[in-house]
């Protein structure tokens, strides 16, 4: 009974401690002292989150714990319920050097501890028919909500595998900018996420091959005419061995032919959308060159007027771009 009561008042004092630790955290983040969930990506709010979860995955192990002592339900069924939280604190200690959010513990937490409990109540009467039909369907079922689960989160974080676009016009060239590999920083949103396109890069890349992110400028577009608007500067790349670093400066914005202007919103609604970019040769490189060649122009800068329309299953992607004044260039090798 000794036993029993301490185990009981353990149990009491972490639960207060939970309910307490989230009624805090909630305060905290109301009046602006410390971030909310909703922000818990990184830094103090990523933290919190951390801990929430291991307060309260260490909440069940001690409810497991304190069930098996007075169940004694087997070895087998013991390190079942064991084996989720011994994961759990494992993914917690690899957390720290992980981009991924806390918050994935807490899921595979509760996988795996559904498992665990079906399991453990199906071996009690493994040979009766129906329990092993329940326990199939429930582990079906498990299976059924995690597929679902990934898969959305996969939609969310790719744009819906390339067949979604981006939240803004704005965006969407971003994107291709970036996948093109002739911008100085090739970051750009890709769902949920800020990921850098698949650029050479490294002592050992061939900077000369006109190598660009195919996959990622190929799911920006929704027609092939824009990819002209690159391909002189991947030919000129591959041909003279030059390495371009250009940037694109935005100008006059329009969606269904209202002008939108700084600040520019994270997302917006339209028909079509029209940008015009005034596009220029920021750097020019020909370091490991094989065969170096000089380049002349008598003009470093281009206008583009870029045309976005969105697709139907959300989002923007580029259409149509249209040169005025192109930059022309002469090559002399060196």
């Amino acid at each position: 009974m000794g036993a029993g009561f301490a185990v009981g008042c353990m149990a009491a004092v972490v639960g207060v401690c939970v309910v307490g630790g989230g009624i805090a955290y909630w305060a905290g983040s109301r009046v602006g002292l410390l971030p909310g969930l909703s922000s818990a990506g990184s830094g103090l709010g990523a933290m919190a989150l951390w801990l929430l979860v291991l307060v309260l995955v260490a909440a069940g192990h001690v409810a497991v714990s304190v069930w098996a002592w007075r169940t004694r339900p087997g070895t087998a069924a013991t390190v079942l319920t064991q084996v989720p939280h011994a994961a759990v604190y494992v993914g917690a200690v690899a957390w720290w050097s992980a981009t991924w959010s806390a918050g994935y513990l807490l899921w595979a937490y509760a996988t795996l501890s559904a498992v665990a409990g079906w399991t453990v109540w199906y071996l009690r009467a493994p040979t009766v028919a129906r329990r092993a039909v329940i326990y199939l369907s429930a582990l079906g079922l498990v299976i059924a909500v995690n597929t679902a689960g990934i898969l959305s989160l996969s939609w969310q974080r790719t744009n819906g595998f390339g067949l979604r676009g981006q939240a803004t016009p704005w965006a969407a060239f971003t994107a291709l900018t970036a996948t093109s590999c002739l911008t100085r920083h090739p970051f750009y949103t890709d769902g949920a996420n800020t990921i850098p396109a698949n650029c050479p890069a490294g002592r050992n890349s061939d900077f000369y091959a006109a190598d660009y992110d195919e996959a990622g400028f190929a799911d920006t577009l929704c027609a092939e005419q824009p990819r002209q608007a690159f391909s002189k500067w991947w030919d000129w790349n591959r041909q003279y061995q030059v390495s371009f670093t250009l940037d694109w400066a935005k100008s006059d914005t329009t969606v269904d032919g209202q002008p939108v202007g700084p600040p520019y919103p994270e997302t917006i609604d339209g028909n079509t959308a029209t940008i015009e970019y005034v596009l220029t040769i920021e750097n020019v490189s020909t370091i490991d060159a094989d065969r170096k060649h000089q380049m002349r122009t008598e003009q470093d800068n281009e206008t583009w007027t870029v045309q976005f329309q969105p697709v139907t299953l959300g989002g923007w992607k580029v259409c149509r771009i249209d040169i005025a004044n192109p930059i022309t260039a002469t090559f002399t090798p060196q």
